[in-house]
């Protein structure tokens, strides 16, 4: 063993200093300080919430000191990015443990329910292990809030579907990422040789756990990447002359100098959606949620509108959404938010439509596209193990709207203009899109 001084270890690695705000330092690199504020900066969104069991926070908290300690020896980045990639096990079980509140509910084939008093996991796995030993029972884990059952082993990831049926990890990218998260944990735990990472892969480790974990609780991260909170939408003005396009708060419209040639709408949207500029009132073009609210007209009568309204804005929920793509006389098109299908549907019912579950527009699009076209890669049928897209049901839309409501999805016919902004891009499924 190589033994070494207690001045060498508290020697800053010359490596973690490369690593800066700005991006890889060649020329220049941080002091010791500015290296060790700015390693703390990159985790300070990771605290965990009040609600998370006292042992994970513990865990947790270990991997997100092991990267501290990056800064004076580089190979502790790796050691943190795998301590938190074991962590999110133990989460899981701690969450599972405490959400049947230590008492495990299993039903047979022929609908007996036995529960299962545990104090640990381990106990769990005795339980699950006592069950496969009987003869013709065919034993399934109850699930509560969607009141069924799931085959259910206690490995990670089954740990990780019982955690989406029951609606405590929502979306359908992080559903997407579940399988890597468990790839990674087993080569964490299952090592094939020396691995050596770098700070950006042990941070975007912790904090994707941290947002895993913090979701199993109930809380979601503003701005995540995994479980992102609801998010923030506001009434907004869109104007357009044959000139520009222009998008602001409602109080731009007291600015139009010429009035009589701009044409307004006023729609309630997320201000730093990208995709606004192709806002269509009976598609969903937009990559959050966003509605009609008035118009159009001029910029006048849209004020005055508001003026004498009550409308504002709220929070809306973008994971998961229950999105509906007619295909008619060969043509897909754009996704249809379930009561803006209504109202289409009632006057225009015919035609395959399909029932897609997507955390956006475009990638429930773009996936019933490539399955069309005969692309074998994607599902045609539930969740997608090539994109971020469940094919929840098609047929008539009788058939999909039955499907809606038996989904808890309450449909209220809303008919919409054909109106949306002027672009030089075709709608999708346009000229070939």
């Amino acid at each position: 063993m190589i033994r070494r001084t207690l001045e060498e270890l508290q020697t800053p690695d010359v490596q973690t200093l490369a690593f800066t705000p700005y991006g890889l330092g060649i020329t220049h690199t941080l002091t010791p300080e500015a290296a060790l504020e700015y390693q703390q900066d990159v985790l300070a969104s990771t605290d965990l919430a009040d609600a998370v069991a006292h042992g994970t926070k513990a865990s947790f908290d270990r991997a997100r000191k092991a990267f501290e300690y990056g800064v004076l020896d580089y190979e502790f980045f790796t050691m943190a990015g795998d301590l938190a990639r074991l962590t999110i096990e133990q989460a899981l079980r701690d969450r599972f443990l405490e959400y049947y509140e230590w008492n495990i509910p299993f039903v047979n084939k022929r609908g007996e329910k036995r529960w299962h008093p545990v104090r640990t996991f381990d106990d769990v796995r005795d339980a699950l292990d006592k069950l496969r030993k009987k003869k013709n029972a065919e034993w399934q884990l109850w699930l509560p809030r969607t009141r069924g059952t799931i085959e259910f082993n206690g490995m990670l990831a089954g740990l990780f579907s019982w955690a989406r049926r029951e609606g405590l990890l929502p979306g359908q990218w992080a559903r997407r990422l579940q399988k890597p998260q468990v790839d990674l944990r087993n080569t964490v735990a299952h090592p094939s040789g020396y691995n050596l990472g770098t700070p950006v892969d042990a941070a975007r480790a912790i904090r994707d756990i941290a947002e895993i974990i913090n979701c199993l609780w109930g809380v979601r991260t503003p701005g995540g990447r995994l479980h992102p909170a609801p998010v923030r939408r506001e009434v907004l003005a869109i104007m357009w002359d044959d000139n520009r396009i222009t998008i602001g708060p409602v109080g731009v419209l007291r600015d139009v100098e010429d009035a009589q040639v701009v044409t307004c709408m006023l729609v309630r949207a997320v201000p730093d959606d990208v995709d606004l500029m192709q806002f269509d009132a009976m598609f969903e073009t937009t990559r959050y949620p966003s509605e009609l609210l008035w118009g159009p007209g001029t910029p006048h009568d849209a004020l005055e509108w508001h003026e004498q309204s009550d409308i504002s804005g709220d929070e809306v929920d973008h994971l998961d959404r229950l999105l509906l793509i007619r295909l008619h006389d060969g043509q897909l098109e754009p996704p249809r938010r379930p009561d803006v299908a209504a109202g289409f549907a009632a006057q225009q019912p015919d035609g395959v439509w399909y029932l897609v579950r997507a955390d956006d527009p475009q990638t429930a699009y773009g996936h019933l596209r490539d399955v069309l076209a005969g692309d074998q890669a994607h599902a045609s049928s539930g969740p997608c193990s090539r994109c971020a897209a469940d094919s929840v049901c098609s047929g008539s839309w009788h058939e999909v709207s039955a499907m809606c409501q038996q989904l808890g999805v309450s449909i209220a016919e809303t008919p919409m203009p054909d109106v949306r902004v002027p672009s030089p891009l075709p709608r999708w499924g346009e000229s070939g899109q």
